[in-house]
């Protein structure tokens, strides 16, 4: 990625755009809803402190654990606060970036700037976006079996077209990614070769002979790296696995936290919730906004008003204060010290 790129991404300044789009959707949705008033906002002293604990815990687990993550990746070569780091600038840069568009090209300059090689950076994201795409594709049929579609809300003032639309948008969403994990795969893991050879076709190319050297060293790069995941035992590859399983879950646990401080969620139901959170955020996946500001904000309601009843709305904002806005904060604090590094 080119520096003046990630220049752009990573830019204290590149936050305001995704923080004006979720509070004009906060007031929209306040001045929209009946119901709301000042005493809705009050509702947040019902919440029980214990929750806000688990919170937070459960904040400190998830990044704590994509940084090991990291460092696995790497095999050690990235230290423990080079993969701190590597965590924050990548939720920022997710957290300013839209999902259509995706953050990865910024996690490749990131992983490089942290001293790996450009080959190696292009590895490690190829291989954390397949491993997240890996549990999607896994978790979410047996989510919609498990609760026999109820993770796909029922909404009793909307038209059926649109619920329908929810679930069209959903395997829309999954069938993408599908494809892609599968194309990754086989560029990573099973056919590197292959794609050297087309790159090295496509690098005759006039229009991108100006490419050639690099593209072709990357190339190069990727084939030895995949020789070297091919080489792992199975065990690296369940440590992995376990790895990025447990950050999603954790993630979208968040969300039952909220949740149940303010209301008793029977068991059944917390695991509906975790159900509920995959779909929506495969759906989340084609949003044009920056960070699905707006549209979590929009269509939390939509999957969550079944469980959080009158505190839906301070649910859906708490839960965005604590999983949003402090990667923006955090990334708007790290950006200029790193970039002089």
């Amino acid at each position: 990625m080119e520096r003046a790129k990630a220049q752009k991404v990573l830019n204290p300044k590149s936050v305001w755009l995704p923080v004006v789009i979720g509070i004009s959707i906060v007031v929209f949705l306040a001045y929209r809803d009946d119901q709301f008033s000042g005493r809705s906002l009050q509702l947040f002293s019902d919440f029980r402190v214990a929750f806000l604990l688990f919170v937070f815990f459960l904040l400190l687990i998830k990044d704590g654990l994509n940084a090991f993550r990291i460092r696995l990746l790497s095999h050690g070569q990235l230290n423990g606060l080079s993969a701190i780091r590597i965590v924050l600038l990548w939720e920022f840069a997710i957290a300013v970036t839209p999902p259509v568009i995706g953050a990865a090209a910024v996690l490749v300059f990131i992983v490089y700037k942290e001293g790996q090689p450009l080959g190696k950076a292009l590895v490690y994201t190829l291989l954390l976006a397949i491993l997240d795409n890996l549990f999607f594709l896994t978790a979410s049929p047996l989510a919609i079996g498990l609760s026999n579609g109820a993770v796909f809300p029922i909404l009793k003032e909307a038209p059926a077209y649109f619920e329908s639309g929810v679930s069209r948008v959903f395997w829309l969403s999954y069938t993408s990614i599908a494809f892609y994990t599968f194309f990754m795969l086989s560029a990573l893991l099973f056919f590197p070769e292959t794609v050297k050879k087309i790159l090295t076709y496509l690098m005759t190319i006039r229009v991108l002979r100006r490419w050639k050297e690099p593209v072709i060293q990357q190339s190069e790069e990727l084939v030895l790296a995949s020789k070297v995941l091919r080489g792992q035992s199975p065990a690296y590859w369940v440590k992995l696995l376990a790895a990025t399983y447990a950050i999603w879950i954790f993630k979208f646990a968040l969300i039952n936290a909220w949740v149940s401080g303010f209301n008793q969620v029977s068991v059944n139901d917390q695991l509906l919730m975790l159900g509920r959170h995959l779909t929506m955020w495969v759906v989340m996946l084609v949003s044009p906004s920056p960070g699905n500001a707006g549209t979590a904000e929009f269509i939390f309601p939509v999957f969550y008003e079944d469980f959080a009843g009158k505190y839906t709305f301070i649910s859906g904002l708490l839960w965005r204060l604590t999983t949003y806005y402090p990667y923006l904060i955090a990334g708007v604090l790290l950006i200029p010290k790193w970039w002089k590094k």
